[in-house]
């Protein structure tokens, strides 16, 4: 169990490590590069949302099987084979008839409505929808031996290094958009032959697509009907959580539309940094919550449940607290900085959702782990219909833009958040928050509150300094003395004792 403990904690570290790297080089990028071209970068994020979504029906919940199922073939080198094998031949036949339909059924539309936009870029988003779910069956079959560094790297690290690249050859006037966007196309290709060479390695796998040694009767039953369910899960928090990058090009008019895309995937890109911590964790920690769920050690559960939303709340209200200080003033001096003021009220309301968000804990993975999964389909589809009624009132009828955008994603995460809480809740008796969050979230609110009111100075950087530094300190040493990171104490204890 020490071993494991180890192993999971090491994984832990190497991934927290890279996305910090690529968040560092997303943020730069972000800050820096793609200002200067708004427009190319509402382009690329629409190909982004759009194979994402596609993703989800070229996967067809196969993947979340994948992890659910492991523990029943994990004793068997070749039933683990054919388990993975069938699973990746599923994914190569589900992207074919997909392909297949999404282009019969942009043909058919195009001509039907030309000023809908939604199709115009299909045929990159296929192919880069088809190396995410390869990816996607990859990672989730390294994370059942707890090896996702790897994956990460190659699914989010190597992503950021390869795009500002492209962005930088565009702008230097080396390559066309055009030819930007094949480019963008074929890293993903490569990326998920390498994923799969290396999941390959890890796992011992030998391809072997006898499948009804696996897949009798029974279970093949069980298999579709999870599958099914984990499918409607994923797509709709895929449209839920990506429609916007979908929505905001068709509902805002004009010839800024991509423009207004770009200036939003800024806000999304910079408020997304917050979540790296949920990302790995979620990760590592999906295994695990299914081997408490079979042996229903509900105890466990709710213990592990309480630690990650007290990390995750800690982590996410800290960084909160001094983008909200600092934002406006880092702004001001960056040579970008007309291009990003637009972007401040959109980082600080999707900043705040993502906090919102880490706080509930793995709430989203007890239900698609547990036998109420149905219920997580249900409460997503809720989730939905909400966002892109939100969109089309606030961003068409209120005329509020991304802005709109931003505040209707808030409103439907928190609802959907809320619903699972409860139903949590009522089903296990088990739910995230502590008294500690609590205090800690009145000592978020009371240093924000001070500090911003503060008498600035003529120093942009000092008034950066002052603020955040303050910040930092006073809201550092909270989560100290309340025990959130418990191994941020125990690594201070170590080195206080070692003196």
């Amino acid at each position: 169990m020490e071993k494991h403990q180890k192993e999971v904690s090491s994984q832990a570290l190497k991934f927290s490590v890279i996305n910090y790297i690529g968040a560092a080089i997303g943020i730069v990028s972000t800050l820096f590069i793609y200002p200067n071209d708004k427009e190319f970068l509402g382009i690329m994020r629409y190909i982004f949302d759009g194979s994402q979504i596609l993703m989800a029906f070229f996967v067809f919940g196969t993947s979340q099987s994948l992890v659910n199922y492991f523990p029943r073939f994990k004793d068997s080198a070749e039933k683990r084979n054919i388990f993975f094998s069938t699973t990746v031949g599923i994914v190569l036949i589900n992207s074919i008839l997909f392909s297949i339909i999404f282009l019969l059924l942009a043909n058919s539309l195009s001509s039907v409505l030309p000023d809908f936009h939604a199709f115009d870029y299909i045929g990159y988003s296929i192919i880069v929808g088809f190396a995410f779910a390869m990816m996607d069956v990859s990672k989730r079959q390294a994370s059942n031996y707890q090896k996702i560094a790897i994956p990460t790297v190659l699914e989010r690290f190597s992503i950021k290094l390869f795009f500002p690249v492209i962005f930088l050859l565009l702008l230097g006037g080396v390559i066309t958009v055009e030819t930007g966007k094949i480019i963008y196309t074929i890293c993903f290709v490569i990326l998920f032959i390498i994923a799969l060479l290396y999941v390959k390695k890890v796992a011992n796998i030998q391809f072997n697509f006898k499948y009804k040694k696996v897949f009798d009767r029974p279970f093949r039953k069980e298999y579709l009907k999870y599958s099914i369910f984990a499918f409607f899960s994923i797509l709709g928090s895929l449209l839920a959580f990506k429609i916007d990058g979908i929505m905001v090009p068709n509902l805002i008019e004009g010839a800024s539309a991509m423009t207004a895309n770009g200036t939003y995937s800024i806000g999304v890109v910079l408020a997304a940094t917050l979540a790296i911590p949920a990302i790995g964790l979620y990760t590592i920690y999906s295994p695990i919550i299914t081997e408490y769920i079979a042996k229903d050690d509900i105890a466990s559960l709710g213990k592990k449940y309480k630690e990650v939303s007290m990390l995750l709340f800690a982590l996410g209200g800290f960084l909160l607290c001094c983008i909200f200080l600092g934002v406006d003033d880092l702004f001001s001096i960056l040579p970008t900085r007309e291009n990003l003021i637009d972007t401040i009220p959109i980082i600080l309301i999707l900043s705040f959702n993502v906090v919102i968000d880490m706080s509930t804990g793995f709430n989203s993975h007890i239900l698609l782990y547990s036998k109420y999964y149905r219920f997580n389909m249900f409460a997503i589809a809720i989730l939905v219909v909400l966002n892109v009624s939100l969109n089309v009132y606030f961003i068409k009828y209120l005329n509020w833009g991304i802005e709109g955008a931003a505040y209707a994603t808030l409103i439907s995460m928190t609802l959907y958040n809320s619903v699972k809480l409860i139903f949590i809740y009522s089903k296990y008796k088990i739910q995230p928050f502590t008294k500690k969050h609590f205090l800690l979230l009145l000592a978020f609110i009371g240093s924000v509150s001070l500090l911003h009111n503060i008498p600035t100075t003529n120093s942009v950087i000092l008034n950066i300094i002052l603020k955040v530094g303050s910040c930092m300190l006073f809201n550092g040493f909270v989560i100290y003395k309340l025990r959130m990171i418990p191994m941020l104490n125990d690594w201070i204890s170590k080195k206080i004792g070692a003196k």
